[in-house]
């Protein structure tokens, strides 16, 4: 495939995945129709089902979109441990990528992934949606530790990839509780994480 047909692809994606989202918000995931989000998005069905097969991996497509930036910030956040409070940073990583998912799919269509990713008999769905919403933030924490590490931050003998892996499944269930616990506020949240991140990591550290 061409460069040029590349883009063009990415574009079209790109306009479906904001139509689809739009229209999951505007009348709900079970009432938007893949032919209204063609409509809008001005591609055919065929070409929505050829790029994601259902509705419903369209919708892990928009959660995976909301996990990109963390990534993106990846070597600014690493560079930065040089220089600033090793709890403070994990933190903001932490809340960063939770403002990206929340920005990327409400807390009401996260009720739709969880159910398609809990019921669904496709064995392969599962795997896919944990390292969408764990793999590019549990790579950014580990880099961060690392830098942390090498700067003679954290104590040596700290087995940073289960730290990093703890870390982010302990983000996951801290956002699985902002959307299922309809009255907690985004403040909550982040003072649930800097509570969690600071009784974990404040007694690795050398000072």
């Amino acid at each position: 495939m061409s460069q040029l047909r590349k883009k063009q692809k990415a574009q079209r994606r790109e306009l479906i995945e904001v139509a689809a989202k739009n229209l999951f918000v505007e009348k709900g995931f079970e009432l938007a129709s893949v032919e209204e989000i063609a409509d809008l998005a001005m591609v055919s069905p065929a070409t929505i089902y050829n790029y994601y097969g259902t509705k419903d991996e369209l919708l892990l497509a928009i959660v995976a979109r909301g996990e990109v930036g963390v990534v993106q910030k990846d070597r600014e956040f690493t560079k930065r441990a040089a220089t600033e409070d090793p709890v403070d940073l994990l933190i903001e990583v932490i809340m960063s990528n939770i403002h990206d998912t929340i920005s990327a799919i409400t807390r009401e269509l996260w009720g739709n992934v969880i159910a398609y990713v809990a019921t669904t008999s496709d064995e392969t769905v599962a795997p896919r949606y944990l390292e969408t919403i764990a793999g590019g933030l549990g790579d950014t924490i580990l880099h961060v530790l690392e830098a942390y590490q090498v700067n003679g931050k954290i104590v040596s003998t700290v087995d940073l990839d289960f730290l990093s892996q703890f870390l982010t499944r302990n983000e996951r269930i801290q956002f699985l509780n902002f959307i299922y616990l309809r009255g907690m506020s985004i403040t909550e949240l982040g003072e649930a994480v800097r509570k969690d991140v600071t009784f974990v990591l404040t007694p690795l550290l050398t000072d």
